[in-house]
């Protein structure tokens, strides 16, 4: 994988809803004691004062024509305050949280090695956010319109390439697919009764609070990846699901593997880039102005990519 550190993006929203973040970009923040708040793009105010407690959002400087046209363009946008029985959206501070969105309006993902989207294994081929977006946004999220330029883009890309491939080799058909999964499936030790929830919501505590994602440091990213390590082992040597119940096993591991992935690429870089700001190295380093790579599960690993690597051939 590429860019793992770069996946804690949070997004704006009413508190009780998910994301829609297009009239947010008109919004004026207060406290909870109504002190406006001088958010920024890159000043980390209205993250620190969430950590704080509550923050308000009020639209009345949304423009007319964006209010005209919202219900077109973005229906999704207003339905949570019609259900809340909220009919002036604009007149009236409402509060707001920031969801995390992590790898998917994040950056990191699969390391893209071609110009089909191919990853390092073979056959694998890497599409929309579960692909890396390093090529196309850098340290930054790509938020929604990148995001879907690439989605569609990639999605034909790897398409064309994965059908090529099947043509190339042909039908197979004496030979038939290995089962390769371990964590939830296949223990590495004795099978017990493992509290997946639990396990769950400790990564969560982990990799959810903006005062761990968000601001970073080296003594809380280790903090936190004692917690996620000890739940991956857990995981790996215990845990035994068959049926329906595999699916929230492997989606437990997931998350688990995912977080440790995110915390470890960030631990690695040393210096503040992008999305990735750490409180104890707030500046960039000139060595640090590459791709850091990162795989492995029992055992994390990390090396920077060198700069002979792929580059894209299309522009």
């Amino acid at each position: 994988l590429s860019g793992m550190e770069f996946s804690n993006e949070y997004s704006i929203s009413p508190r009780w809803n998910s994301t829609r973040t297009l009239i947010y970009s008109y919004a004026r923040y207060f406290d909870e004691r109504g002190n406006e708040l001088d958010v920024l793009p890159t000043n980390y105010v209205l993250e620190r004062a969430l950590v704080n407690g509550p923050v308000y959002a009020l639209l009345n400087e949304c423009p007319d024509a964006l209010r005209k046209a919202l219900p077109q363009i973005q229906p999704m946008t207003l339905l949570p305050f019609v259900r809340k029985g909220i009919s002036d959206v604009y007149e009236k501070p409402f509060e707001v949280k920031l969801f995390p969105e992590g790898t998917i309006r994040g950056t990191g993902g699969l390391r893209i090695v071609g110009d089909q989207c191919q990853t390092t294994i073979p056959g694998l081929f890497a599409a929309g956010d579960t692909a890396t977006r390093e090529l196309i946004t850098g340290a930054t999220s790509g938020g929604g319109s990148p995001n879907s330029a690439w989605a569609l883009t990639s999605g034909m890309l790897s398409g064309a390439g994965a059908a090529e491939l099947a043509r190339s080799r042909g039908r197979r058909l004496d030979s038939r697919p290995r089962p390769q999964g371990t964590v939830g499936l296949r223990p590495r030790s004795n099978v017990k009764p493992v509290d997946r929830r639990s396990l769950l919501e400790a990564a969560q505590n982990e990799i959810l609070p903006l005062d761990k994602n968000v601001f970073r440091s080296g003594p809380k990213l280790e903090n936190s990846l004692a917690v996620l390590d000890s739940a991956w082992r857990e995981l790996r040597d215990h845990d035994y699901a068959t049926g329906t119940d595999a699916v929230t096993a492997r989606e437990t591991a997931s998350v688990v593997a995912t977080a440790r992935l995110c915390y470890t690429a960030a631990l690695t870089r040393d210096e503040s880039r992008g999305m990735h700001q750490r409180e104890d190295a707030p500046e960039q380093k000139a060595d640090q102005a590459r791709r850091l790579l990162i795989g492995g599960l029992d055992e994390v690993w990390t090396r920077p990519e060198a700069h002979e690597q792929w580059r894209p051939t299309h522009v």
